[in-house]
């Protein structure tokens, strides 16, 4: 019989873990690689970029949220009893 509190609690950590690197991978800290740097540069491609970054940061943001959300249900999940068949 599954362990649902185990299992739960485990994909928590797992989007736990893949929200926090989308957010370092599209936090202004490397918005660096967006513009390199360039005197020329096409804004209009910058503020696509931009806007695809802050939408990759929000989604990011709410999978940290959900994954945490069940790490904390899993608390409640009732435990598995192991004597039953």
């Amino acid at each position: 019989m599954a362990d649902w509190r185990l299992i739960t609690n485990s994909i928590g950590i797992v989007l736990t873990m893949i929200g926090v690197y989308m957010v370092y991978a599209n936090s202004p800290i490397n918005a660096h690689v967006i513009d390199g740097g360039d005197f020329e540069t096409d804004l209009s491609l910058e503020d696509r970029s931009t806007k695809r970054r802050n939408k990759l940061l929000r989604v990011g943001v709410y999978i940290v949220l959900t994954g945490s959300f069940l790490q904390f249900v899993s608390n409640f999940l009732p435990p598995v009893d192991a004597t039953a068949t």
